[in-house]
């Protein structure tokens, strides 16, 4: 009986053994993924990305099968370095070893955007992952909702930079900007991703929430430097203003004083009246000069707020790997 057992045993583990086999020769990648995440442990941190960004089961899947690994910057920039000024580098997917990399990103302004990046990637992998059908469907639905965005200066110019850096994956990038940015989408797209992220609303919110951050800034900053140069320019018309009527006013004053010593006036009225004159002009200049400093110690005030604002640029950008710039905004 204990043989028989054994006979059987085996019998059922070799018919086991040869369906994946045979399945493995046609869904290698498959297999492969299957295998990495059998054999991957993920960090709480990770699993929190996973949730709050909503990967639905084959999301996660993907995502864990990459092994995805959160580096210091140090460790960051020696696997996924980028020497452009004033560009950052967050995450990126490695196709030769199917790895992803994600930036420790630690301001807590910042809040979504670890989330944001991580399925950015994990989106990579799933393109690569596409069968040519697949991308035969899903290509020209990306380039509509791309045709869309030619508005926007800054998809505009990041899809530039992507062309310089990364020829040729367009719709990669396309893929993954869409997917976790983009709200408004065609109901086909919508049903592609949809297999990935069981809300992509919540996503694309996490990723305005953390967009919006530096959005406020570059629009405050804006404001601030149009309305010092506005000021700039009344401060500088004024006191040219000024200090052309203080010379005028004094040069008349000197004459006012002299027709007075040597009795250039014909009466006590007329003397009256022209000395009113004068020093309703002193009161006037007296009055501008006021608003000259007012606006003065106004700008000044703006100028401070700007330099705050430069500083917290800084740190944002440093908190998102990008190296501090040469000049304020």
């Amino acid at each position: 009986m204990v043989g028989v057992i054994a006979v059987v045993v085996v019998v059922a583990a070799q018919l086991a053994l040869a369906i994946p086999l045979a399945w493995a020769s046609l869904h290698g990648q498959r297999v492969a993924d299957q295998i990495a995440v059998w054999q991957f442990e993920p960090s709480a941190e990770l699993a929190g990305y996973v949730e709050r960004s909503t990967m639905t089961d084959q999301g996660e899947f993907l995502f864990y099968a990459t092994h995805p690994v959160i580096d210091d910057q140090e460790a960051f920039d020696a696997i996924c370095s980028n020497d452009e000024e004033g560009v950052g580098t967050l995450g990126c997917y490695l196709p030769a070893t199917s790895a992803i990399h994600l930036y420790d990103i630690t301001d807590e302004r910042l809040d979504g955007m670890e989330e944001v990046i991580a399925s950015h990637e994990m989106l990579h992998a799933a393109w690569a992952r596409m069968s040519d059908d697949e991308l035969a469907v899903v290509s020209p639905l990306l380039e509509a909702q791309a045709a869309l965005m030619t508005g926007d200066p800054a998809f505009v110019e990041r899809m530039e930079f992507y062309a310089r850096s990364e020829p040729g994956e367009r719709l990669n990038e396309l893929h993954s900007i869409v997917g976790t940015e983009v709200a408004e989408l065609d109901p086909r797209l919508e049903k592609h991703y949809a297999d990935l992220f069981s809300d992509r609303q919540q996503l694309v919110g996490l990723f305005a929430v953390s967009n919006q951050v530096f959005v406020d800034l570059e629009n405050r900053a804006t404001a601030l430097v149009a309305e010092l140069e506005a000021l700039a320019a009344g401060i500088e018309a004024d006191y040219a203003a000024y200090t052309a009527g203080f010379d005028q006013l004094d040069a008349e004053v000197a004459s006012f004083n002299q027709r007075a010593d040597s009795g250039g006036f014909v009466s006590q009225s007329q003397f009256d009246r022209e000395r009113d004159a004068l020093l309703r002009r002193q009161d006037d200049l007296d009055a501008l000069y006021a608003s000259i400093s007012e606006r003065d110690a106004s700008y000044q005030a703006k100028l401070a707020e700007l330099d705050g604002l430069n500083a917290d640029v800084d740190d944002l950008n440093s908190s998102i790997n990008i190296a501090p710039r040469g000049g304020d905004l």
